[in-house]
């Protein structure tokens, strides 16, 4: 049984290539990216410092994070009222026991706190979960990641 001759490149890429131009730029811009992440490891060490933190007693990761470079950050938000955010309730206990850089606390029984750490330009933003009255209880750290404080919008 005889087989038949392949096409010469040259007949083969008028029946190919519109097929396959649609998908050229999108493949070379995903290449890209791909290639400019991977040339990135410190978000992907990032990832990992952050991760450690979670499930971690406040007290213990907040020592381990100023032992890193990592400098606390004071914010200055206020309710509508005026009055400091980072005073109020929860919070309030934060300041009180030297954590200035206490954003806000949420309240209520699932209890979520935002502090915030800078090393250069870099910002961390930490999440606790619970109540803080040390020695009896250290909020874990819920959660962690690379957002800068909250910006206060102009109140009328």
């Amino acid at each position: 049984m005889p087989t038949a001759a392949p096409l010469p490149p040259a007949r083969l890429a008028p029946l190919v290539v519109p097929f396959i131009a649609p998908f050229i730029a999108p493949f070379i811009a995903l290449l890209g990216a791909l290639l400019v992440f991977a040339a990135a490891p410190c978000g992907a060490d990032k990832g990992k410092v952050m991760a450690g933190l979670v499930n971690q007693p406040f007290s213990a990761t907040r020592e381990k994070l100023l032992a890193d470079g990592w400098a606390p950050v004071e914010t200055n938000l206020t309710t509508a009222r005026g009055a400091p955010e980072r005073e109020r309730g929860e919070a309030g206990k934060f300041l009180t026991a030297g954590y200035n850089e206490i954003e806000r606390c949420t309240g209520g029984k699932r209890n979520y706190c935002f502090l915030n750490y800078k090393r250069g330009n870099t910002c961390l933003r930490v999440r606790t979960l619970g109540t803080l009255d040390l020695p009896a209880s250290d909020p874990k750290v819920h959660g962690a990641g690379d957002a800068c404080p909250s910006k206060q919008k102009a109140r009328r």
